[in-house]
Protein backbone atom coordinates (compact mmCIF):
# COMPACT_ATOMS: atom_id res chain seq x y z
CA UNK A 1 0.00 0.00 0.00
CA UNK A 2 1.36 3.53 -0.92
CA UNK A 3 0.11 6.11 1.40
CA UNK A 4 1.66 8.96 -1.17
CA UNK A 5 2.86 10.70 2.01
CA UNK A 6 3.99 10.91 5.69
CA UNK A 7 0.97 11.51 7.83
CA UNK A 8 1.41 14.83 8.93
CA UNK A 9 1.88 16.14 12.46
CA UNK A 10 -1.42 17.04 15.02
CA UNK A 11 -2.77 20.89 13.62
CA UNK A 12 0.04 20.09 10.46
CA UNK A 13 -0.55 20.82 6.85
CA UNK A 14 -0.03 17.79 5.31
CA UNK A 15 3.18 17.99 2.68
CA UNK A 16 2.45 17.99 -0.97
CA UNK A 17 3.43 14.84 -2.50
CA UNK A 18 5.33 14.24 -5.54
CA UNK A 19 3.41 13.43 -8.70
CA UNK A 20 3.40 9.85 -8.67
CA UNK A 21 0.85 7.44 -10.28
CA UNK A 22 -1.52 6.69 -7.63
CA UNK A 23 -5.04 4.60 -8.57
CA UNK A 24 -6.84 6.57 -5.55
CA UNK A 25 -6.09 10.30 -4.85
CA UNK A 26 -7.46 11.93 -1.85
CA UNK A 27 -7.94 15.66 -2.92
CA UNK A 28 -8.67 17.41 0.92
CA UNK A 29 -8.22 21.11 2.08
CA UNK A 30 -5.18 19.94 4.64
CA UNK A 31 -4.32 23.66 4.04
CA UNK A 32 -6.91 25.26 4.87
CA UNK A 33 -6.97 26.38 8.99
CA UNK A 34 -11.14 26.19 8.70
CA UNK A 35 -11.06 22.56 7.06
CA UNK A 36 -7.50 21.12 7.78
CA UNK A 37 -9.15 19.39 10.83
CA UNK A 38 -11.44 17.70 9.24
CA UNK A 39 -10.02 17.05 6.19
CA UNK A 40 -7.26 14.74 8.59
CA UNK A 41 -9.72 12.99 9.99
CA UNK A 42 -11.34 11.99 6.63
CA UNK A 43 -8.08 11.13 5.61
CA UNK A 44 -7.22 8.85 8.81
CA UNK A 45 -10.40 6.94 8.44
CA UNK A 46 -10.13 6.33 4.46
CA UNK A 47 -6.56 5.17 5.25
CA UNK A 48 -7.59 2.84 8.08
CA UNK A 49 -10.13 1.17 6.01
CA UNK A 50 -7.81 0.69 3.29
CA UNK A 51 -5.30 -0.99 5.29
CA UNK A 52 -8.04 -3.43 6.09
CA UNK A 53 -9.15 -4.17 2.57
CA UNK A 54 -8.11 -7.26 1.03
CA UNK A 55 -7.89 -5.16 -2.43
CA UNK A 56 -4.98 -3.36 -2.56
CA UNK A 57 -4.33 0.29 -3.82
CA UNK A 58 -1.81 2.95 -4.27
CA UNK A 59 -3.15 5.82 -2.57
CA UNK A 60 -1.82 9.49 -2.64
CA UNK A 61 -3.20 12.56 -1.03
CA UNK A 62 -3.21 15.77 -2.70
CA UNK A 63 -3.22 19.08 -0.49
CA UNK A 64 -5.61 22.16 -1.08
CA UNK A 65 -6.74 25.47 0.58
CA UNK A 66 -10.59 26.37 0.45
CA UNK A 67 -10.39 28.12 -2.78
CA UNK A 68 -12.41 26.33 -5.55
CA UNK A 69 -9.44 27.34 -8.28
CA UNK A 70 -6.73 25.62 -6.31
CA UNK A 71 -9.14 22.57 -6.07
CA UNK A 72 -10.17 22.04 -9.84
CA UNK A 73 -6.54 22.67 -11.07
CA UNK A 74 -5.11 20.03 -8.27
CA UNK A 75 -7.37 18.06 -9.54
CA UNK A 76 -6.43 18.24 -12.87
CA UNK A 77 -3.03 17.68 -11.81
CA UNK A 78 -4.15 14.58 -10.00
CA UNK A 79 -5.86 13.44 -13.42
CA UNK A 80 -2.86 14.41 -15.30
CA UNK A 81 -0.65 11.93 -12.92
CA UNK A 82 -2.49 8.94 -13.43
CA UNK A 83 -5.15 8.85 -10.86
CA UNK A 84 -7.69 6.12 -11.78
CA UNK A 85 -10.24 7.25 -8.82
CA UNK A 86 -10.39 10.59 -6.80
CA UNK A 87 -11.96 11.33 -3.35
CA UNK A 88 -12.71 15.17 -2.83
CA UNK A 89 -12.79 17.65 -2.78
CA UNK A 90 -14.46 18.62 0.67
CA UNK A 91 -16.44 21.59 0.63
CA UNK A 92 -19.34 22.97 -1.27
CA UNK A 93 -17.73 25.40 -3.62
CA UNK A 94 -15.02 23.15 -4.32
CA UNK A 95 -17.57 20.75 -5.50
CA UNK A 96 -19.64 23.47 -7.53
CA UNK A 97 -16.84 24.36 -9.29
CA UNK A 98 -15.24 20.99 -9.99
CA UNK A 99 -19.20 20.16 -11.29
CA UNK A 100 -19.05 22.16 -13.46
CA UNK A 101 -15.57 22.39 -14.93
CA UNK A 102 -16.00 19.66 -17.09
CA UNK A 103 -12.72 17.99 -16.17
CA UNK A 104 -14.49 14.92 -14.31
CA UNK A 105 -12.84 12.00 -16.20
CA UNK A 106 -12.63 9.03 -13.82
CA UNK A 107 -14.80 8.32 -10.58
CA UNK A 108 -14.93 10.82 -8.38
CA UNK A 109 -16.45 10.96 -5.15
CA UNK A 110 -16.91 14.84 -3.85
CA UNK A 111 -17.14 14.65 -0.06
CA UNK A 112 -19.87 17.33 0.30
CA UNK A 113 -22.91 18.38 -1.78
CA UNK A 114 -22.15 20.95 -4.39
CA UNK A 115 -23.35 24.70 -3.27
CA UNK A 116 -26.28 26.13 -5.42
CA UNK A 117 -28.45 23.94 -7.89
CA UNK A 118 -25.24 23.18 -9.89
CA UNK A 119 -26.19 19.37 -11.22
CA UNK A 120 -23.92 16.61 -10.91
CA UNK A 121 -23.69 13.85 -13.27
CA UNK A 122 -21.28 10.36 -13.62
CA UNK A 123 -18.30 9.75 -13.05
CA UNK A 124 -18.77 12.26 -10.08
CA UNK A 125 -20.71 11.14 -6.85
CA UNK A 126 -21.90 13.14 -3.82
CA UNK A 127 -21.33 12.06 -1.08
CA UNK A 128 -21.18 13.37 2.84
CA UNK A 129 -22.35 14.33 5.85
CA UNK A 130 -25.19 16.58 4.57
CA UNK A 131 -27.25 18.17 6.63
CA UNK A 132 -30.25 18.32 4.66
CA UNK A 133 -30.89 14.63 3.72
CA UNK A 134 -30.13 14.29 7.97
CA UNK A 135 -33.43 16.69 8.05
CA UNK A 136 -34.94 14.76 5.37
CA UNK A 137 -34.79 11.37 7.15
CA UNK A 138 -35.78 12.71 10.30
CA UNK A 139 -39.02 13.82 9.29
CA UNK A 140 -39.76 10.18 7.81
CA UNK A 141 -38.59 9.58 11.34
CA UNK A 142 -41.48 11.77 12.43
CA UNK A 143 -43.95 10.50 10.52
CA UNK A 144 -43.35 7.05 10.94
CA UNK A 145 -43.86 7.93 14.21
CA UNK A 146 -47.36 9.28 13.67
CA UNK A 147 -47.25 13.22 14.00
CA UNK A 148 -49.15 15.05 11.15
CA UNK A 149 -48.90 18.71 12.42
CA UNK A 150 -45.54 20.65 13.22
CA UNK A 151 -44.51 23.64 14.29
CA UNK A 152 -41.01 24.23 13.14
CA UNK A 153 -38.66 26.41 15.60
CA UNK A 154 -35.47 27.89 14.08
CA UNK A 155 -31.95 29.63 14.72
CA UNK A 156 -31.38 32.25 12.44
CA UNK A 157 -28.74 32.20 9.88
CA UNK A 158 -27.92 30.38 7.05
CA UNK A 159 -27.37 26.84 8.64
CA UNK A 160 -30.78 26.88 10.16
CA UNK A 161 -32.66 27.93 6.98
CA UNK A 162 -30.78 24.99 5.30
CA UNK A 163 -31.76 22.35 8.26
CA UNK A 164 -35.60 23.99 8.50
CA UNK A 165 -36.06 24.05 4.56
CA UNK A 166 -35.10 20.24 4.09
CA UNK A 167 -37.64 19.27 6.92
CA UNK A 168 -40.19 21.60 5.70
CA UNK A 169 -39.87 20.42 2.24
CA UNK A 170 -39.73 16.45 3.01
CA UNK A 171 -42.73 17.06 5.21
CA UNK A 172 -44.55 18.60 2.58
CA UNK A 173 -43.90 15.55 0.24
CA UNK A 174 -45.35 13.29 2.36
CA UNK A 175 -48.07 14.82 3.45
CA UNK A 176 -47.59 16.64 6.44
CA UNK A 177 -48.82 20.10 7.81
CA UNK A 178 -46.48 22.58 8.66
CA UNK A 179 -48.34 24.94 11.51
CA UNK A 180 -45.86 27.24 12.07
CA UNK A 181 -42.07 28.20 11.46
CA UNK A 182 -40.60 30.21 14.26
CA UNK A 183 -37.45 32.01 14.14
CA UNK A 184 -36.02 32.28 17.39
CA UNK A 185 -33.46 35.59 17.90
CA UNK A 186 -30.87 34.83 20.68
CA UNK A 187 -32.25 36.29 23.91
CA UNK A 188 -35.58 35.54 23.18
CA UNK A 189 -38.05 35.51 25.85
CA UNK A 190 -38.94 31.87 27.09
CA UNK A 191 -42.35 32.14 27.94
CA UNK A 192 -43.45 34.03 24.98
CA UNK A 193 -41.61 30.70 22.59
CA UNK A 194 -43.78 28.38 24.98
CA UNK A 195 -46.69 30.96 23.73
CA UNK A 196 -46.10 31.02 19.83
CA UNK A 197 -45.40 27.44 19.78
CA UNK A 198 -49.11 26.38 21.26
CA UNK A 199 -50.85 29.10 19.36
CA UNK A 200 -51.68 26.63 16.13
CA UNK A 201 -52.17 23.43 17.53
CA UNK A 202 -49.37 20.99 16.34
CA UNK A 203 -48.18 17.16 17.18
CA UNK A 204 -44.61 17.20 17.60
CA UNK A 205 -41.83 20.27 17.35
CA UNK A 206 -39.09 19.85 14.68
CA UNK A 207 -35.76 22.06 16.57
CA UNK A 208 -33.69 23.34 13.35
CA UNK A 209 -30.27 24.18 15.13
CA UNK A 210 -27.00 23.41 16.18
CA UNK A 211 -25.04 22.67 19.55
CA UNK A 212 -25.72 24.81 22.83
CA UNK A 213 -28.35 27.03 20.50
CA UNK A 214 -30.51 23.77 19.78
CA UNK A 215 -30.25 23.02 23.67
CA UNK A 216 -31.46 25.92 24.70
CA UNK A 217 -34.22 26.20 22.59
CA UNK A 218 -35.13 22.48 23.65
CA UNK A 219 -35.25 24.27 27.27
CA UNK A 220 -37.41 27.03 26.44
CA UNK A 221 -39.84 25.00 24.18
CA UNK A 222 -40.62 22.56 27.52
CA UNK A 223 -41.48 19.03 26.87
CA UNK A 224 -45.30 18.60 26.07
CA UNK A 225 -45.14 17.87 23.02
CA UNK A 226 -42.54 15.31 20.89
CA UNK A 227 -39.37 17.00 19.46
CA UNK A 228 -36.99 16.18 16.76
CA UNK A 229 -33.66 17.52 15.17
CA UNK A 230 -30.72 16.77 13.32
CA UNK A 231 -27.24 14.79 14.85
CA UNK A 232 -26.21 18.48 15.41
CA UNK A 233 -28.20 18.47 18.94
CA UNK A 234 -25.95 15.46 19.77
CA UNK A 235 -22.60 17.57 20.33
CA UNK A 236 -21.81 16.12 24.12
CA UNK A 237 -21.53 12.04 23.61
CA UNK A 238 -19.86 12.25 27.15
CA UNK A 239 -21.25 14.51 28.77
CA UNK A 240 -24.11 12.90 30.37
CA UNK A 241 -25.18 16.10 32.91
CA UNK A 242 -25.54 18.09 29.51
CA UNK A 243 -27.76 15.32 27.76
CA UNK A 244 -30.43 15.47 30.02
CA UNK A 245 -31.66 18.59 28.76
CA UNK A 246 -32.39 17.08 25.87
CA UNK A 247 -34.67 14.14 27.33
CA UNK A 248 -36.50 11.92 24.81
CA UNK A 249 -35.59 14.56 22.02
CA UNK A 250 -35.57 11.92 18.66
CA UNK A 251 -32.86 12.25 15.91
CA UNK A 252 -30.67 10.58 13.56
CA UNK A 253 -26.99 9.71 13.77
CA UNK A 254 -24.49 6.87 12.59
CA UNK A 255 -23.86 3.91 13.77
CA UNK A 256 -19.77 4.89 14.62
CA UNK A 257 -21.71 7.32 17.43
CA UNK A 258 -25.11 5.73 18.59
CA UNK A 259 -23.99 2.11 18.14
CA UNK A 260 -20.26 1.95 18.52
CA UNK A 261 -20.57 -2.19 18.48
CA UNK A 262 -22.67 -2.26 15.04
CA UNK A 263 -20.83 -5.08 12.89
CA UNK A 264 -19.59 -2.49 10.31
CA UNK A 265 -17.19 -1.16 12.53
CA UNK A 266 -15.80 -4.36 14.09
CA UNK A 267 -12.09 -3.93 14.22
CA UNK A 268 -11.85 0.04 13.65
CA UNK A 269 -9.80 1.39 16.10
CA UNK A 270 -10.78 4.83 17.57
CA UNK A 271 -7.98 6.90 17.67
CA UNK A 272 -7.58 9.21 20.69
CA UNK A 273 -8.24 12.71 20.19
CA UNK A 274 -10.85 12.55 17.37
CA UNK A 275 -14.02 12.71 19.03
CA UNK A 276 -17.16 14.46 18.28
CA UNK A 277 -17.64 15.88 14.68
CA UNK A 278 -13.76 14.88 13.83
CA UNK A 279 -15.24 11.26 15.14
CA UNK A 280 -17.91 11.66 12.16
CA UNK A 281 -15.53 12.78 9.83
CA UNK A 282 -13.24 9.53 10.41
CA UNK A 283 -16.32 7.70 10.07
CA UNK A 284 -17.09 9.38 6.83
CA UNK A 285 -13.60 8.54 5.40
CA UNK A 286 -14.01 4.46 6.19
CA UNK A 287 -16.95 4.84 4.13
CA UNK A 288 -15.93 6.75 1.24
CA UNK A 289 -13.04 3.74 1.40
CA UNK A 290 -15.96 1.57 0.75
CA UNK A 291 -17.71 3.34 -1.85
CA UNK A 292 -14.39 3.98 -3.96
CA UNK A 293 -13.68 0.76 -4.06
CA UNK A 294 -16.53 -0.68 -5.11
CA UNK A 295 -16.56 2.09 -8.25
CA UNK A 296 -13.54 1.38 -9.59
CA UNK A 297 -14.61 -1.84 -9.46
CA UNK A 298 -17.44 -0.99 -11.94
CA UNK A 299 -20.62 -1.29 -9.40
CA UNK A 300 -23.27 0.84 -10.80
CA UNK A 301 -25.70 0.76 -7.94
CA UNK A 302 -25.06 -1.32 -4.74
CA UNK A 303 -26.50 -0.65 -1.17
CA UNK A 304 -24.04 -1.77 1.89
CA UNK A 305 -24.10 -0.83 5.40
CA UNK A 306 -21.35 1.80 6.40
CA UNK A 307 -20.31 2.87 9.92
CA UNK A 308 -22.32 6.59 8.65
CA UNK A 309 -25.46 4.88 7.68
CA UNK A 310 -26.65 2.90 5.49
CA UNK A 311 -25.11 3.57 1.88
CA UNK A 312 -27.33 2.89 -1.42
CA UNK A 313 -26.11 3.92 -4.79
CA UNK A 314 -29.09 4.36 -7.22
CA UNK A 315 -28.58 3.83 -10.79
CA UNK A 316 -28.63 7.04 -11.35
CA UNK A 317 -25.51 7.83 -9.25
CA UNK A 318 -27.08 9.88 -6.19
CA UNK A 319 -26.00 8.41 -3.14
CA UNK A 320 -28.38 8.09 -0.37
CA UNK A 321 -27.06 7.50 3.47
CA UNK A 322 -29.51 7.01 5.72
CA UNK A 323 -28.56 7.32 9.69
CA UNK A 324 -29.66 5.27 12.26
CA UNK A 325 -33.32 6.48 14.41
CA UNK A 326 -31.68 7.27 17.88
CA UNK A 327 -33.23 9.36 21.06
CA UNK A 328 -31.32 10.71 25.02
CA UNK A 329 -31.98 8.48 27.30
CA UNK A 330 -30.61 8.71 31.14
CA UNK A 331 -28.47 11.45 29.50
CA UNK A 332 -27.17 9.12 26.94
CA UNK A 333 -27.48 9.16 22.88
CA UNK A 334 -28.73 5.72 22.32
CA UNK A 335 -30.20 3.67 19.35
CA UNK A 336 -34.13 4.28 19.30
CA UNK A 337 -35.49 0.20 19.33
Amino acid sequence: MCWGQTPPASGEPAPQPAATAADIVLLLPLDSPDFRGAADAVRQGFLAAAARSPTKARIAVRTTDAGPENVVATYGAAIGAGAKAVVGPMTRSGVAALAASGKVVVPTLALNHPEGNVPISRPLYAFGLSIEGESRHVARLAWRDGPRNVVVVSAPGPLGKRIRDAFVDEWLVLGGVITDVLEVLPGADPTAIRAAVGRKPADAIFVAAEGETARNLRLQIGGQLPVYATSLVNTAPADRLRNFDLAGVRLVDMPWIVQPDHPSAAGFARPAGLEGDAARFYALGIDAHRIVMALLDGERAFEVQGVTGRIALAADGTIDRRPLAATFRDGRCVLLE
